[in-house]
């Protein structure tokens, strides 16, 4: 009962609702005398819960804490914990914790998959390609579980834009893969690459291909609308993908976002402006996000505000991993703000100066 109200809390965006909820939860079940088997797996759901839903909202503090205390309660507890410990630390971009993090938990648990996949993961972010392609290949030994290693060494290789070597390993697991849905997560993947390669006719193939069996994959629905927007072109049919995909997924700041920048690209400043707030509040240290926003503003005659959003985007794409960081994007954002201060400076008389 308690994971399903705080589940359709997360789902109306009422976050601290869900946070209220869960904390409420475990401070129950602490308060119970006897510390049952029972009680300690129901513990550990709560404590991992409510660390993930910290580590939503950006309180990474919070998460690394939640995830502390839910280590301590059993050595299963303590292998989750960790890797969610070094996970949270990565979204936060601070690789010097989370590597030091990695460290620890590769020496207390040498042979643990999801550990190594962890530290692997966090080692391509971290421009480290190589070592984390070796370290996944390690991991490959002919069972099903070779899916999802290959899906990540795909992501690894994407990071590092060994773009073939990303085709190759998608394809591997594409031949494995054991569902339906984890085809429809193979395609997804494949045509993000082709998309970052601007094979925009390949990458559109693939998620016709995904959507023509599911029509309701949020993710697909994203990013193929996103996709078309970004470009500018199919605005009307960008936005109904983008929309189809926000019906699944309604709080998600990266649906929320593609929508505004869809109507942004279709001259719709008004409407654009509040779902790329909504996003914004959500992920205050998206680059992208930042970037759009302040677009609007300034088609919404907003001035101080927007150079004020995209500073924040030029700061948070200095702060991004190496994995991540796009030095095209940052130039454009840059541009845009030397544009605003010369503007801004030609519009001064010499009275407006300070002594």
């Amino acid at each position: 009962m308690i994971y399903y109200e705080s589940s359709i809390y997360q789902a109306q965006g009422r976050f601290e609702d869900a946070i209220r909820v869960l904390s409420d939860a475990v401070t129950g079940v602490k308060a119970q005398s006897e510390f049952t088997p029972s009680r300690r797996r129901t513990l550990a759901i709560l404590f991992q819960q409510l660390g993930q839903l910290y580590r939503e909202v950006s309180n990474y503090g919070a998460a690394v804490n939640t995830f502390e205390e839910m280590l301590r309660l059993g050595p299963e507890e303590d292998r989750r914990a960790r890797a969610m410990i070094i996970d949270t630390y990565r979204v936060a971009r601070d690789i010097p914790k989370a590597l030091e993090a990695s460290r620890k938990a590769m020496e207390a648990y040498p042979k643990d998959r999801t550990i190594r996949t962890t530290q692997a993961l966090l080692l391509g972010q971290n421009a480290q390609t190589d070592q984390a392609v070796a370290q996944l290949r390690q991991l490959l030994d002919g069972t099903p579980a070779d899916f999802e290693i290959q899906l990540d060494l795909a992501q690894v290789q994407e990071q590092g834009r060994h773009w073939p070597e990303a085709e190759q390993a998608v394809h591997a697991a594409e031949k494995i893969a054991p569902q339906s849905s984890d085809k429809e997560t193979a395609g997804f993947l494949l045509g993000a690459i082709f998309e970052r390669q601007k094979k925009f006719d390949q990458a559109e193939e693939q998620f016709r291909q995904v959507l023509n069996a599911n029509p309701r994959n949020p993710s697909v629905l994203n990013y193929y609308g996103y996709m078309l927007a970004d470009r500018g072109i199919r605005l009307d049919e960008a936005t109904e993908l983008i929309q189809r995909a926000l019906a699944e997924d309604p709080a998600n700041p990266a649906y929320l976002d593609s929508l505004g920048w869809a109507y942004f690209k279709q001259n719709k400043f008004s409407e654009a402006e509040e779902p790329l707030r909504q996003a914004a509040s959500r992920e205050s240290h998206d680059p992208t996000i930042l970037s759009h926003l302040g677009d609007v503003y300034s088609q919404n005659r907003q001035g101080r505000t927007r150079g004020a959003q995209w500073q924040k985007s030029a700061d948070e794409w200095r702060r991004v991993l190496p994995g991540d960081f796009e030095p095209d994007k940052l130039a454009e954002v840059e541009q845009k703000i030397s544009a605003l201060k010369r503007r801004l400076a030609q519009q001064k008389t010499p009275g407006d100066a300070k002594p």
